[in-house]
């Protein structure tokens, strides 16, 4: 059982900033949690079905569902009515003008004043036509494991007060003394004579000295105290009290994948079959690598196919074969990008499916940037699919075990998981490694660096990827950074809608990956307008580059800025702020983390410190 809510939501919106577990706002001061996925009711899932087959193996389901949205019984005889279940959460409510407070069910509608006569301060008008709406409270209890409860009220208000709590004769009420917001403000009062304020219970330790423990609480599941699994945090101290809206209540889980062709969608049955007859024949008779036309030729008259789309599907397959990883579970997101890597890095698809990437090698640009890249691609097709694969509290979850996450989810086992899909087009550069490495392996490159390290080692990104950082990364995180913020002055884009896919791994070089794809993507199926593929092209892009290259020498925050030792979010910036480098966190894989201007465009004491400083200075 779950509760239905006439209240409107955007279906993206059940993937981020809301999901499974999460306290959404609602007017009119009431709070929900969305409802674990056995709740969620399809009637035919048929039309709400993603076919993403890459990251349906990477999160071991057999299914991506659309959220459920609404629809009148016009518009869809089969899956009219669709909603999406909620449980009500804070349990704990109270009165706006009298303070009396009640604690309901997970199931309830939302609670009206019972107009208690207290001996003193204000009351309720027991004969009211219309009673007050109770408010939820702002204090909540969360745990590392992602279980989440109301604040112990009455434990916390009887705790060495000399009264003794019964759930039968007491009655609580909350009150807001004097003008100021503090929690100093906020205290609770029982009729039995107890009283104290909320204030001390954001200190450490303090729901320890009441004997609070973490119950396995899980309202989206609608379990008051899970007995059958218990919560394995052993310091209770490691448990927070919370406000409702705060922002680490609920961090949302989501692996998001780029739709890359495979063999069945870019080529023809025939093409296929030729393909999976021939392939061993084919791979055997390369020379230096490269297929041997003479003989796909042969086959292509053979078979009565065109020559060069057989070409094409050969070279697909042996490349999906060669050198990519099984996809798993388990895997690293690194690992899962490998295959998305290669085929950015060459002409891949066709305006006939979702993927079409127009590969150009760095010689069709100004000889000026041939140092510094060895391709760039420009993709005016992609289809991009997110999918929620559960949440954390307190701490964004850094674990790569996806079957852990995604259990928390729902009673039992499912086959399947709640995701979007989004279409649009990007610029994806390719860096010359040989470039990257000699520049990473300079002394002073690698002193900036170690100044970063030592912040990163004590944040919880560190978690997902132990190690020391490697220069490389910094440079392409940075340099994705300061050409999204020029785009969206170039394109009309806004930042916050233009986002970056690193492909370059943070802390080892095991793929062999030096790139990123600037893109955007939106939930039309037509996609975005084209302007960011056309300012990638050959004498728009040259220009592109040398202005944001030249925006990054000085930050109206310099010589702060430049001159900064650590900051930002754990202090894993250097050379980086809000008026210079930082984006909107929808755009970030890493949350404003690990940049530096100095490696891009050098520093003050050190103008060749920066990979492209001599392309500055020109």
């Amino acid at each position: 059982m779950a509760l239905i809510s006439k209240k409107p939501m955007r279906r993206s919106a059940l993937i981020s900033p809301w999901g499974v577990g999460a306290i959404v706002p609602f007017p009119n001061d009431e709070s929900l949690m969305i409802a674990g996925l056995d709740m969620w009711r399809y009637t035919e899932v048929k039309p709400f079905l993603i076919k993403d087959e890459r990251l349906q193996k990477r999160l071991g389901v057999k299914e991506l569902r659309w959220p459920p949205d609404f629809r009148d019984r016009d518009s869809d005889i089969v899956n009219y009515n669709l909603k999406i279940p909620a449980v009500r959460f804070p349990r704990w409510h109270y009165c706006p003008f009298c303070g009396t407070m009640q604690k309901v069910g997970y199931f309830t509608k939302q609670p009206t004043c019972d107009a208690y006569q207290w001996p003193h301060g204000r009351k309720c008008n027991p004969n009211a036509r219309y009673k007050h709406r109770l408010i939820p409270e702002r204090f909540v209890v969360a745990c590392p494991n992602g279980h989440i409860d109301d604040f112990p009220i009455a434990e916390w208000v009887h705790f060495d007060s000399g009264h003794k709590y019964d759930s039968e004769t007491c009655r609580i009420r909350r009150s807001t003394g004097g003008t100021s917001a503090a929690l100093t403000g906020v205290r609770y009062e029982c009729s039995c004579g107890a009283s104290k304020s909320i204030a001390a219970a954001m200190r450490p330790g303090a729901l320890k000295r009441i004997g609070y423990s973490c119950k396995a609480t899980k309202p989206w599941l609608g379990i008051e105290e899970d007995t059958e699994h218990p919560c394995t945090c052993d310091d209770v101290e490691k448990i927070k009290v919370l406000q409702r809206g705060a922002s680490n209540v609920w961090f949302a889980d989501t692996r998001s994948s780029i739709y890359i062709p495979t063999d069945d969608e870019a080529a023809s049955r025939r093409i296929v079959g030729v393909v999976n007859s021939s392939l061993n024949y084919v791979m055997n008779q390369r020379l230096d690598g490269e297929l041997p036309r003479d003989i796909i030729k042969m086959l292509a008259g053979l078979n009565q196919v065109d020559e060069e789309e057989l070409y094409q599907a050969f070279d697909r397959k042996i490349n999906n074969l060669e050198g990519l990883p099984e996809v798993c579970e388990t895997m690293t997101e690194d690992e899962y990008r490998v295959a998305e890597y290669k085929v950015l890095i060459k002409d891949s698809g066709s305006d006939a499916i979702d993927f079409h990437s127009d590969n150009h090698p760095i010689s069709e640009y100004h000889n000026k940037l041939s140092p510094y890249f060895k391709s760039i691609s420009l993709v005016s097709k992609l289809r991009e699919t997110r999918a929620f694969v559960g949440f954390s509290r307190l701490e964004p979850n850094t674990s790569n075990d996806i079957s852990k996450t995604k259990a928390n989810l729902r009673h039992g086992s499912g086959d399947w998981l709640p995701a979007v899909e989004v279409y649009g087009e990007g610029i994806f550069f390719e860096f010359n490694a040989d470039a990257l490495s000699a520049w990473a392996q300079r002394p002073d490159v690698k002193k900036r660096i170690s100044g970063m390290n030592s912040a990163y080692q004590n944040s919880f990104f560190s978690k997902s990827s132990p190690g020391s950082i490697r220069p490389e990364y910094v440079l392409i995180h940075t340099f994705a950074h300061l050409i999204i913020n020029q785009l969206s002055y170039e394109c009309g884009y806004g930042s916050s809608s233009i986002r970056e896919r690193i492909y370059c791994e943070k802390t080892s070089n095991n793929s062999n990956m030096c790139g990123v794809l600037i893109y955007t993507a939106s939930g039309d199926s037509e996609g975005s307008l084209g302007g960011l593929v056309r300012q990638g092209e050959h004498g728009r892009l040259e220009d592109t580059i040398l202005a944001a290259l030249h925006n990054a020498e000085w930050c109206s925050s310099d010589p702060i800025c430049i001159q900064s030792l650590g900051q930002g979010p754990d202090s894993c910036n250097l050379a980086a702020c809000h008026n210079c480098a930082l984006l909107p966190e929808t755009c970030c894989e890493c949350g404003n983390r690990l940049l530096d201007r100095g490696v891009v465009v050098g520093l003050l004491d050190n103008t060749e410190l920066g990979y492209f400083s001599e392309l500055r200075n020109r």
